[in-house]
């Protein structure tokens, strides 16, 4: 029950789990308290002034101006959890039957489920799922009540520590593995793989066969291995099919799942497999029409196809491994690589990077362009101490335009600025450029490149 500040009264109901409170101008009654978000509603025009319970009814008393009004609780729903908390289940049992169903009686049939399977009353619990309208349980309930009867015909008792239906109530919790160790104490190993099978665990089944050296274990791998292609679960056969050691049959499931990958990566892995040179085209072929380059390209490099390897590089953008496999078989391609590579990142808007690659491919104008794109100004001016003065006088004005928006006058000039000789134009008021007469240039000590 979430705390709540207009909440002016709350109280127990003497003698059972029910709690009653006021919350401004409603009366508030949890006849469930496991359940805080389901709560009766009545409104209400004063307040809570006490709660009497007597004489087989429950009242609360609220005044209102001059007058005391008396609202009466359902007895049935208070009952119900004093006979939760007396543990006396058939007593709630039969309050709830004079219920309608109602989101307040189902959620404590779900209560009296959960409290009779932990006491193991399991007639109970039956009767609870059948109220509940869960008919799955109650089949399964029902069989095990039989388990447990005929168990205590035989054995005394009420039959719930009977090992089935002990390990029956645990599959009920879905805990598996419970069930499992509890057939296996009683050495029953076909009904722990018979319980494994019926859910489709073929897994633990085959784990439970392998730990207990059963002889149907070898026809039950080929179950399992049918029952996955029989639900189409080709990728997972494939694995079965990898760890028995059946390597072709795995690359063939797996191409047929459209997983070429997994195919390319367990055929690389091995050099009978790489031999096969039907099996690498389909695998190949699968990967270019999934556009799955880089895996084509690696396995081309595997079975020594270096050009078909570098075309896959080349079309998945995967410059560093086209540039080193190039480097080893292509030299003469690398300088075109590098100049790919930095055209590809600056299309990614990655200007930084692809200054080094243009610099590799000796574009030295696409390096400059990148640099000062990437306001990368010092590698602008390293990469333009090496150029003519045409391309110096080009890119020059932008970067003395960076540096006297920085009020940064003291950048000497670069050996190729310098041999622009009258064109270079040292300024210490505000000068307009012969190359271009509406720009202007700060004052302060600057150089202007000027054609």
């Amino acid at each position: 029950m979430e705390e709540n500040n207009y909440c002016s009264y709350v109280r127990w109901v003497p003698g059972s789990d029910v709690v009653v409170a006021q919350n401004q101008n409603s009366l508030c009654v949890w006849y469930n308290i496991d359940t805080p978000e389901q709560a009766t509603m009545l409104p209400i025009k004063g307040d809570i002034v006490d709660l009497e319970r007597g004489n087989g009814k429950t009242e609360v008393i609220v005044t209102e101006g001059v007058n005391t009004m008396s609202y009466t609780l359902d007895e049935g729903l208070i009952e119900f959890g004093t006979a939760i908390d007396d543990g006396d289940y058939y007593r709630a049992v039969e309050f709830l039957e004079t219920l309608e169903m109602s989101e307040e009686a189902e959620a404590m049939w779900g209560t009296l489920s959960r409290l009779a399977l932990e006491a193991k009353q399991l007639r109970i619990a039956e009767r609870c799922f059948a109220a509940l309208g869960n008919v799955a349980k109650v089949q399964f309930l029902h069989e095990t009540n039989k388990i447990a009867d005929q168990a205590a015909q035989e054995f005394g008792g009420d039959g719930t520590d009977f090992y089935q239906v002990r390990a029956r109530l645990a599959m009920l919790e879905k805990n598996y593995k419970l069930a499992e160790m509890i057939f296996l104490e009683q050495n029953a190993v076909e009904e722990a793989m018979e319980m494994y099978q019926q859910l489709h665990k073929w897994e633990e089944c085959i784990a439970v066969a392998e730990a207990k050296n059963h002889p149907a274990l070898e026809k039950l791998r080929q179950d399992y291995y049918e029952w996955l292609l029989q639900t189409q679960q080709e990728e997972r056969a494939a694995e079965v099919q990898e760890s028995q050691g059946d390597l072709q049959a795995a690359v063939g499931l797996y191409l047929k799942a459209g997983l070429p990958a997994k195919a390319a990566r367990l055929v690389m892995g091995r050099e009978e497999l790489l031999t096969n040179t039907s099996l690498v085209n389909r695998i190949a072929s699968a990967l270019i029409q999934g556009e799955l380059f880089e895996q084509a390209g690696e396995l081309f490099e595997k079975i020594r196809n270096p050009q078909r390897a570098l075309e896959c590089y080349c079309k998945d953008n995967s410059f560093l491994k086209a540039v080193e496999l190039a480097r080893s078989v292509f030299p003469t391609e690398v300088v075109k690589l590098e100049e790919a590579w930095g055209d590809h990142l600056v299309q990614q808007k990655q200007l930084d990077a692809a200054i080094n690659h243009y610099i590799e491919a000796r574009c030295a104008v696409k390096a400059i362009e990148a640099a000062i794109g990437a306001r990368q100004w010092k590698k602008a001016i390293y990469i333009l101490d090496s150029q003519d003065r045409k391309v110096a006088a080009r890119y020059y004005p932008k970067i003395a335009q960076h540096y006297a928006a920085l009020q940064d006058y003291q950048v000497k000039p670069s050996p190729s600025l310098a041999a622009l000789g009258p064109a270079a134009c040292l300024v210490d008021s505000w000068v307009l450029s012969p190359a271009d007469s509406g720009g202007a240039v700060r004052q302060g000590r600057l150089y202007q490149g000027c054609c």
